[in-house]
């Protein structure tokens, strides 16, 4: 089974439907590290667990066996026993939330007590940086061609235009793709934004070779040419 959520929704369905104001941080942080919660058993053969990561996109994947977590989204995964009961996990309070990059001498995983507020201010502040694993969509899109560069504009850009032109002089062969008029295109922009961790402002973005480069700057991008072509335009 493999289920893919909005992080809110996830969040939501993991912890319970409790709300989470400023005001009761430090008591669950509290209640976290000193009372008696209920204790799991990790490996790789451990029947009645959900293993939730964190996607690049800020989206989570479920999965039912440690061997279906990626190798880049293993260092913090929520464990949910659904033998246990909510109340029994206190999901009010806390997240199981384990390490599977490495076993102990028992062959189980580790895993810590996490306050809900540590998790969504430490973990989902940077989902790119967190969560490596690129969604299922995206592994198609994110290829990138090392004979010519790849300008991801619009129509109205006039900076793109310039890209463009410049390009052209310099004989540095281009695809031009436009991603308001080519849903494909800004899909496949996004996809590699999220390979690339880089937050996206705005157009021209240009593929070199898979480097992406937001914006137009002649010297980097006759640079990076040359570092794929090993030649001068």
């Amino acid at each position: 089974m493999r289920k893919t959520w909005k992080t809110w929704l996830i969040i939501s369905i993991l912890v319970g439907q409790f709300g989470c104001t400023h005001s009761d941080h430090k008591d669950e942080q509290a209640d976290a590290g000193q009372q008696d919660f209920a204790k799991i058993r990790i490996t790789d053969d451990a029947k009645g667990l959900l293993f939730t990561y964190l996607m690049a996109d800020g989206t989570f994947t479920t999965v039912e066996s440690v061997k279906d977590v990626p190798e880049k989204a293993r260092s913090q995964v929520i464990v949910v026993d659904t033998k246990l009961s909510p109340e029994q996990r206190r999901s009010s309070q806390i997240l199981y939330v384990a390490d599977l990059t490495s076993k102990r001498d028992d062959g189980t995983y580790p895993y810590s007590l996490v306050s809900r507020f540590k998790f969504e201010r430490d973990i989902l502040r940077n989902p790119i940086e967190e969560g490596g694993v690129l969604p299922k969509e995206c592994e198609a899109l994110v290829k990138s061609p090392k004979d010519h560069v790849v300008l991801y504009a619009t129509e109205w850009c006039g900076v793109c235009k310039a890209a463009a032109a410049f390009m052209k002089n310099v004989k540095i062969p281009f695809e031009k793709k436009d991603v308001e008029k080519d849903p494909q295109a800004q899909k496949e922009l996004s996809c590699k934004a999220l390979k690339a961790g880089v937050r996206l402002s705005g157009v021209p973005v240009l593929d070199v070779g898979g480097k992406l480069m937001v914006g137009f700057d002649r010297d980097s991008l006759v640079n990076a040419w040359k570092a794929i072509n090993h030649s001068s335009p």
